[in-house]
């Protein structure tokens, strides 16, 4: 089983502006009211949520750590969870409101996000059971700067826990959002973790790099120093860098040109493909393809991840 911990948000999204508006007090002016080319969506959002989702349309048995609200927003959120067939035993519903994110974008894909962390940040280390992790042969970490009570010996506890029972680890350290992730901060833990992901932008800000690719070099070059058997950088449309420990250097898998619609939640859906073939025992190389086509099939869908692929269509993909 996949034991996933990360956080699940409800995210709304205002698209199809012309202009984004301007702030001019009363909102109905001719610069501060805007019409909307699209309606209002309501979709699943979150690290962990997406990821969870995904590995289940995937076909994988799968356990969410995370916490929502007890509202209608944490009632909708289960309920597409549990649908895919998440396993929500570990799903906090806490007496706060449910995380979300609004998203406003123009025709040109700009776009502003307004977060309300909600429940996120009340999820802790003591309200996921030991039974959840007992029976997981994957474990991955993802918003570590959103899981405050977590951070970071939460996170080094439940990872060497992991690795002590033989299971699989990783770790997204991203976003890089109010107080990013820096090496130093982890550095303790990087031993016990088998897969590094994260964007070139977190690499940079954690290892103190520029967005190049000698500066992701150095990044990569730093964490598998640290002791990670693997790191795996995404970078958008443009695919992956993969390199293990013993590889001279790190390797470009190519991502897959689609339309796009919805570009949020294309990362973590990596993150669920990348894991996914991990465990069928695929080799990292092979693994970034094959989550390259599931990013790809869940940013061509107008739903995000709430159109995520089976598996037959993303093998049809990765073939073609």
């Amino acid at each position: 089983m996949f034991l996933v911990i990360g956080t699940t948000t409800l995210d709304l999204f205002n698209s199809g502006i012309t202009q984004m508006p301007t702030m001019r007090g009363d909102e109905f002016t001719v610069d501060s009211l805007v019409f909307c080319q699209e309606p209002l969506q309501m979709l699943l959002g979150g690290n962990g949520g997406i990821v969870a989702y995904v590995l289940a349309r995937l076909g994988a048995r799968v356990a969410l750590g995370s916490a929502i609200g007890q509202d209608p927003s944490g009632d909708l959120l289960q309920g597409w969870l549990r649908a895919a067939g998440v396993d929500t035993r570990g799903l906090l519903r806490h007496p706060t409101a449910t995380s979300t994110t609004t998203i406003v974008s123009d025709r040109a894909q700009n776009r502003l996000a307004f977060h309300h962390a909600g429940s996120s940040h009340h999820y802790a280390p003591e309200d996921l059971s030991v039974d959840l992790l007992q029976q997981s042969a994957v474990l991955l970490f993802s918003s570590f700067t959103l899981f405050l009570q977590w951070r970071p010996q939460g996170f080094a506890h439940l990872l060497a826990a992991a690795k002590a029972q033989g299971a699989i680890t990783a770790l997204d350290i991203g976003p890089a959002i109010g107080q990013p992730v820096t090496l130093a901060e982890i550095a303790f833990l990087l031993p016990h973790v088998d897969y590094f992901i994260c964007n070139e932008h977190e690499l940079g800000v954690c290892c103190g790099v520029d967005e190049t690719a000698a500066g992701s070099a150095a990044g990569m070059a730093q964490i598998l120093a640290g002791g990670v058997r693997c790191a795996v950088i995404k970078r958008g449309a443009a695919g992956a860098l993969v390199q293990s420990k013993d590889d001279p250097a790190a390797v470009h898998v190519p991502g897959f040109a689609v339309d796009a619609h919805m570009t949020v939640g294309a990362g973590d859906s990596f993150n669920a493909g990348f894991l996914y073939a991990i465990r069928q025992g695929k080799a990292p190389l092979e693994a970034a393809r094959f989550a390259n086509a599931v990013a790809a099939l869940v940013v061509a869908s107008a739903q995000g991840a709430l159109g995520a692929p089976t598996l037959p269509q993303v093998d049809q993909l990765v073939q073609a």
